[in-house]
């Protein structure tokens, strides 16, 4: 008992001594303390597995059975090896586990402090507990929670009854969390709360790196940024650079806006959202779907890459590449691209739509097809506006666009160097002669330029051929007994109005003021080399129209159609539709129609003006079944008999006539204002000298196929250079039909 006794008062006034030297304050809460330098006086522990006592104002020391208790009171300091702890009291547990109280800091390192009311501490694991208004300092980073578990051993602070991080503007809460001191990472888990100025995010699992400033996504997350809305399952968002990428089930929604993808990418700074793999976005009027897809918010520029589809309340396109602006309305595609627009359908290579113009910019094997009025368009450069009713082609195959029409069951292949159609302003009268004539300076006058025929004319009646027969007297050829009322109630004159059509072109039956004509007003003009290609008629000419309102073809410059037997050339033409089937072929001055049944004889009509009108057959086929030619009427014909062997050519002059057709023949001829006809029997007729002042049989320019409509061969129409010949008396007799 008394070397008990004595060691211990010796143990008293040494630490008595020790505690009349100068004591450090302990520094407060928001200002941690710089690292304190060890006593010289001596400590009753050695080794690094024992709390050294560095300071206190009163110390006591007791045995408890077998274990020794020290009260530190006032100003404590003690250390573990580069761990201080400093308090307003201590009580240590043989020299290992600490109860510090009142002001208790850890400091650990140079960067590490641990602010709480109170904490134990053990030597053997060197782990701390602290309690109540916990604070952990490490650089700007402040963490604060009633009770935090840190080992100094992996400088891990681990908390599990709530906490809150600050970051200058930046808090972050959560009920759980570890603290990384080593490399400033710190793990959130529960109720995971990040608020910024920026964004606030929710989320159960959160990494966080306090010195990059660095968001890590391990679980299902949700960012909140004004009105913009991101959710992902796994990811980073770098707070700083305000960049984010999100690669799980990634999900972006700002108003009606919503854009999903495999992997989403975002900069806050250039405000644009990257959608990879499997994108799509959408809004309430637009669906776009890519491999990739970049939206920038600021522009309202989306740019999608990849099998493009956008679908909007207007149209739809798919294309390699589709960039669209939203704000200005406008879009633009690279690679093969297909649009739908309503009934218009457009593929190209690349198409460039201006907003401002409403026109649309395609290249690059264009094909544009309008459902609605059956007409598609090949070419290497368009303009197209739906809104307009407007294209305009040129290029292609060749060089040459191609413009394809449902005609007849049928279709019409037009190809030129320009091909351009819009919708008329007015009325079809100011087509004709506003846009028309400025395509043309020989374009088609509106005035009446055929005097009409008198009803009481002279008639002369028509004659079915025989079977070969002798000629008779040329006036009596075709004097059989047939109707002899007067021309004005011919049978044709129900379907036919008399001459002053030619010039009025009023054989239309609807209107620019019809109802379904106001659906689908449209002016097509094709200029220089104009071809023409359908089953059933071929054409030529440099410039060419057609019309929605009348249903009217118009062809200019030297124009020639060929239909099965027959060609028709004049200064002008014009083919009306009707039902979509060929009605009528209007030849304007200098009107000449040459036709053959063995390109060997040629019947020969020639006039100032004509009328072709076709009619259906039993199968359907439209055909020629009429002619009637006005003013300074001539023709040549041979004629047949029932075995169709030729029996005599006949030559008329009259003022106005009607020729007969069937199955592409001339069947017969009705003659009327004082007709005057030559018959020239076969052996005896001189064959080049009846063909009539411009007969010109062009059969080797006639289109015999599309390709040809397209091919740079010279098809090119020229104008027909009158022949002037004499009928001369063959010297050689005719030959016999058997020898032809």
């Amino acid at each position: 008992m008394r070397l008990s006794f004595a060691f211990l008062v010796c143990l008293f006034f040494s630490f008595s001594a020790f505690g009349q030297k100068g004591k450090p304050a302990v520094p407060p809460v928001a200002t941690p303390p710089t690292r304190p330098v060890p006593s010289t006086q001596p400590v009753d522990t050695s080794g690094s597995d024992f709390i050294n006592i560095l300071f206190s104002d009163e110390f006591n020391y007791n045995l408890v059975g077998v274990d020794t208790v020290k009260r530190l009171i006032g100003n404590v300091e003690l250390n573990q090896d580069d761990v201080y702890l400093f308090c307003d009291s201590a009580t240590i547990l043989n020299s290992q586990r600490v109860l510090a109280q009142g002001n208790f800091i850890l400091q650990h390192g140079d960067s590490t402090t641990i602010f709480s009311d109170s904490a134990l501490y053990r030597a053997d694991t060197k782990i701390a507990d602290l309690y109540v208004n916990v604070s952990l300092l490490r650089g700007q980073q402040k963490l604060f929670t009633e009770h935090l578990t840190y080992d100094a051993n992996t400088k891990i602070a681990t908390y599990l009854t709530g906490a809150t991080l600050t970051d200058d503007s930046t808090f972050l809460t959560s009920v759980k969390g570890y603290y990384h001191a080593d490399n400033d990472d710190v793990f959130f888990r529960e109720k995971v709360v990040v608020e910024s100025p920026d964004f606030s995010l929710r989320t159960d699992t959160l990494k966080f790196n306090a010195r990059s400033k660095v968001v890590t996504f391990v679980a299902p997350t949700l960012i909140l940024q004004d009105t913009a809305r991101i959710y992902t399952e796994s990811g980073n968002y770098d707070i700083p650079n305000k960049k984010g990428i999100f690669n799980k089930n990634p999900q972006y929604q700002k108003n009606d806006q919503k854009a999903w993808s495999r992997r989403m990418e975002y900069d806050g700074f250039k405000e644009e959202i990257i959608l990879a793999g499997d994108a799509h976005f959408q809004d309430s009027t637009t669906n776009a779907t890519a491999d990739r897809i970049v939206y920038n918010e600021k522009t309202g520029v989306t740019i999608l890459q990849g099998h493009a589809f956008v679908k909007d309340d207007k149209r739809v396109i798919t294309g390699d590449t589709v960039t669209y602006d939203s704000k200005k309305g406008t879009y633009a595609t690279r690679g093969r691209s297909h649009i739908v627009d309503g009934g218009q359908i457009l593929d190209a290579n690349q198409v460039d739509y201006d907003k401002e113009r409403e026109v649309g910019i395609a290249r690059g094997n264009v094909i544009l097809q309008d459902t609605t009025e059956k007409l598609t368009l090949v070419a290497e450069f368009a303009e197209h506006s739906k809104q307009k009713n407007y294209f305009k082609a040129s290029g292609g195959k060749y060089g040459r666009p191609l413009l394809i029409r449902q005609i007849d069951g049928d279709s019409v292949f037009i190809s030129a160097d320009t091909l351009l159609s819009f919708e008329p302003i007015d009325t079809l009268t100011s087509v004709k002669s506003d846009s028309l004539a400025l395509m043309n300076s020989d374009s088609i006058s509106v005035k009446n330029e055929v005097p009409s025929v008198s009803q009481k004319a002279d008639k002369q009646p028509v004659k079915k051929l025989g079977k070969k027969t002798e000629p008779a007297v040329p006036q009596k050829l075709f004097e059989v007994p047939v109707q002899t009322d007067s021309l004005a109630n011919d049978s044709l004159q129900a379907k036919l109005p008399l001459p002053d059509s030619l010039g009025t072109d009023s054989m239309k039956t609807d209107t620019a003021d019809s109802p379904a004509k106001q659906e689908e007003r449209r002016i097509i003009l094709a200029y220089h080399d104009v071809r023409i290609f359908k089953s059933n008629l071929q054409a030529l000419c440099d410039s060419l129209s057609y019309s929605s309102l009348d249903s009217m073809f118009r062809l200019f410059r030297a124009p020639i159609i060929w239909s099965d037997t027959s060609q028709f050339t004049a200064d002008t033409v014009r083919i009306q539709l009707a039902n979509d089937n060929i009605d009528k072929i209007f030849l304007r001055q200098n009107s000449f129609i040459v036709n053959t049944p063995d390109e060997f004889f040629f019947n020969q009509i020639k006039g100032k003006n004509s009328i072709a009108m076709f009619e259906s057959d039993t199968t359907g086929k439209n055909e020629l079944r009429r002619v009637r030619v006005e003013g300074n009427a001539e023709s040549v014909y041979y004629a047949l008999d029932d075995d169709k062997a030729y029996i005599g050519v006949n030559k008329t002059i009259c003022s106005e006539m009607l020729i007969y057709f069937g199955n592409n023949e001339v069947e017969g001829i009705k003659f009327y204002t004082q007709p005057k006809a030559t018959l020239f029997p076969m052996k005896k007729a001189d064959h080049e000298g009846l063909k009539m002042q411009g007969f010109s049989w062009q059969i080797e320019r006639r289109p015999n196929s599309v390709e040809d409509l397209l091919v740079p061969k010279k098809l090119t129409p020229i104008p027909v250079i009158p022949i002037e010949t004499t009928p001369v008396e063959p010297e050689s007799p005719e030959p016999s039909v058997e020898e032809k």
